[in-house]
């Protein structure tokens, strides 16, 4: 009996693999460019980060009118994905027409000129972002990488059980990598690999399942959205100041505006969390007129909250500096290498044995 579920479970390990081999390697090379993201836009487009700076900063209701005026079509949703945090940086804005069209504004806050926009798939992490999750091809790629990463998650379970006598070989180095074999050279790395990725690996398919789930949560409201493209009158700087006191050592990160009437003006930013919870995970919340409405310290948030808003720094690893994003790029390659290992010893298995066996 025991041989019978040993072979069965090998049986939908090899299967899991194979189905989603060319999908893993290709979101494990997405993937580990997306760890440093940050670093290769600001690079690509250094001057759009970077402005002179000015004397005085145009009020934050004027900027968001001049994004609107100079949208060419619509009348999409706007808000403040990123206020300036230094004298040396624009104003972001984002034009929301639907979840899978939007548009980012870069702006001067001295003069309110935009100095520069592009679509969400118009710049380089914003492609590979998109294409990583959605496949370029909205709910419907986001479907298929949902089950992608069910059957990552169910490959890495079974090859736990079928290669369970060889983790403590590979954790003591017994298991050498043997080059020059031709018949354990794919073998021996698919199971040292494994086994030394098999934690991050699992963060990653369980992290990236449940980014799947938000992805396809966004796109039930398909846009555009009514009544959210004419900004309202609001005194945000005045809300940034009360922002401040109510929460001690806040830092504003973003402001969502009024998507309907009766919806709060949000002011998003961080207290100096732990930078695995994000930088937009505490907020005030105000209505038009300036009152505070609700408060979320989210250093006193509920675990499930926390727990939730840990899922995208633990998937991208943008949360550690440097050295962390550095070991989230090698082993977010691993997927792949598990992947094409794993499809050469079946080749192998299935055609040139059997080819040497007639």
């Amino acid at each position: 009996m025991k041989q019978y579920w040993h072979k069965q479970l090998f049986t939908v390990h090899r299967i899991t693999g194979l189905i989603v081999g060319i999908m893993l390697l290709f979101a494990s090379i997405t993937g580990s460019l997306l760890v440093f993201s940050e670093e290769i836009d600001e690079a690509l487009h250094h001057e759009t980060y970077h402005i002179a700076p000015g004397t005085q900063r145009k009020p934050l209701f004027e900027l968001l009118q001049q994004a609107g005026k100079s949208l060419k079509a619509g009348t999409p949703y706007l808000f403040f994905s990123r206020l300036p945090q230094t004298p040396e940086e624009p104003a972001i804005v984002r034009a929301e027409y639907g979840p899978d069209h939007k548009v980012y504004l870069f702006l001067n806050p001295y003069s309110g000129e935009v100095i520069h926009q592009h679509t969400n798939t118009g710049y380089f992490s914003g492609f590979l972002i998109y294409l990583h999750f959605s496949l370029l091809s909205g709910k419907t790629g986001a479907k298929v990488m949902l089950v992608v990463s069910i059957l990552l998650f169910i490959s890495l379970l079974t090859g736990i059980w079928v290669y369970r006598k060889s983790i403590y070989k590979v954790l003591s180095f017994r298991l050498k990598p043997e080059w020059s074999s031709r018949t354990r050279r794919w073998r021996n790395l698919h199971r040292i690999v494994g086994v030394w990725a098999l934690l991050f690996n699992l963060l990653i398919a369980f992290t990236g399942f449940m980014m799947q789930l938000k992805v396809l949560e966004n796109r039930k409201t398909p846009g555009p959205f009514p009544n959210a493209g004419v900004p309202l009158p609001i005194d945000y700087e005045a809300m940034l100041t009360k922002a401040s006191v109510q929460i001690p050592g806040f830092k504003a990160m973003g402001i969502r505006t009024p998507k309907k009437a009766g919806d709060p003006v949000r002011i998003l930013g961080h207290a100096y969390e732990a930078p695995i919870w994000g930088r937009y995970s505490s907020s005030v919340h105000f209505d038009v007129n300036g009152q505070i409405k609700k408060t979320v310290n989210f250093s006193n948030a509920p675990l499930g909250d926390k727990f939730n808003a840990a899922m995208a720094p633990l998937h991208f690893g943008n949360y550690g500096g440097i050295p962390v994003k550095i070991l989230y790029a090698l082993l977010g390659l691993t997927p792949g290498i598990l992947s094409v290992s794993g499809f050469l010893i079946w080749y192998r298995r299935k055609y040139i044995i059997k080819k040497h066996q007639l």
